[in-house]
């Protein structure tokens, strides 16, 4: 059963995705379960990875602005 080709990819809000299985009447170019399992891993590494880069970013900008209101 999981290695049958009728998996999709959900879509929620923002990063939210899940594994579920297609309806049987929609036709369509499926994954397996492992497979759509490791394309949502995949993308979110690469979320996960900018997350990371925004925060840092963000963090320097609150360092910067505390510092600089302190010594005002």
């Amino acid at each position: 059963m999981g290695d049958e080709k009728r998996y999709q990819i959900a879509v929620g809000d923002e990063i939210y995705r899940d594994v579920v299985r297609a309806p049987d009447r929609e036709p369509g170019d499926f994954l397996t379960r492992s497979e759509a399992a490791q394309r949502i891993v995949d993308e979110m590494n690469g979320v996960i990875e900018i997350a990371r880069i925004t925060r840092r970013r963000a963090m320097r900008i609150l360092r910067a602005e505390t510092k600089k209101n302190s010594i005002a």
